[in-house]
């Protein structure tokens, strides 16, 4: 039986074992985040040692990134709310510097209750974000269609088309897949706003809906007549809280495009993007048909 234990424990591997758990542990509990550390090597300490500082290190990388996302994220959501917030701060503050007249005190309120109400709809679409990722269950999906899901986007966002005096193009053609309506009514809507926001007041925009091809996909489209996208610009727009240079300008918080990307994908979805800088904007959001 010793001779056995000999063969599979070769002299020195479990010396060899000892020491690299000894600095891996201790590799943990010095961990810095900012400034990360190789981890101990594993060279010429068997494979099933390699194969576990790899796993660890991968995991390790994984973990920081994790960790630097978080920051990131928690920066950007504290920049945005305070933008709106010091506004709001900044409007009160200047009337009741003095009475004023009831117009007056009408006007600011008004003005303050938008900024309120954008806050508000940047915090639900955040909300919205995190159900989706945090879900452990699989979404359910219900028969449905495109064509009603697109119709009702554009009823809902009617007044602002209105208000900007913009032609709404719509060519809804039948689109049946599996989804759940209201995701699919804020993938739409996300995607109209975006246009509108983009295409010049008094100008066009289009939302289309059909069932295309072999493969029996159902299509969701809307395109703008705005200043379009260049390639690098297109790689990015997905990302949280990103916004184009020439577009901060605009009200919104770079979190629509993302929340079209996420609900597009628990739906089994693609999008391609087409653009060229000057020529407008057009998404293409592709579902497996029922």
């Amino acid at each position: 039986m010793d001779d056995v234990r000999a063969r599979e424990n070769p002299p020195g591997e479990e010396e060899f074992e000892t020491d690299l758990l000894r600095a891996l542990t201790e590799y943990f509990e010095d961990l810095d985040l900012d400034r990360p550390a190789p981890l101990p090597s594993a060279a010429g300490k068997g494979e099933d040692l390699a194969r576990l500082q790899a796993a660890l290190s991968s995991s390790s990388e994984r973990f920081r990134k994790a960790i630097r996302n978080l920051r990131r994220y928690t920066s950007n959501v504290s920049h945005e709310l305070l933008n709106p917030l010091s506004v709001i701060k900044s409007k009160a503050e200047v009337t009741l510097l003095r009475p004023r007249s009831t117009e007056y005190y009408e006007k600011k309120l008004t003005e303050i209750i938008g900024h309120v109400s954008s806050m508000r709809n940047m915090i639900e679409s955040l909300l919205e974000l995190s159900r989706l990722d945090l879900s452990e269950k699989p979404l359910k999906l219900e028969p449905m269609d495109l064509q009603r899901t697109a119709d009702a986007a554009c009823q809902n966002l009617s007044p602002i088309f209105n208000r900007r005096g913009q032609e709404v193009v719509k060519e809804l053609k039948p689109a049946p897949l599996l989804g759940r309506e209201h995701l699919l009514i804020t993938l739409a809507c996300n995607l109209l706003d975006n246009a509108s926001k983009y295409s010049p007041p008094g100008g066009r925009l289009g939302i289309r809906t059909y069932r295309e091809g072999a493969a029996g996909e159902s299509v969701l489209e809307v395109w703008d007549t705005g200043p379009g996208m260049s390639p690098e610009e297109i790689r990015q727009c997905f990302e949280l809280f990103w916004r184009a240079d020439g577009s901060r300008h605009l009200p919104g918080y770079g979190i629509g495009l993302p929340l079209v990307y996420r609900i597009a994908q628990i739906h089994n979805g693609r999008i391609e993007m087409l653009s060229e800088l000057g020529e407008g904007l057009l998404f293409r959001v592709r579902f497996p048909a029922a």
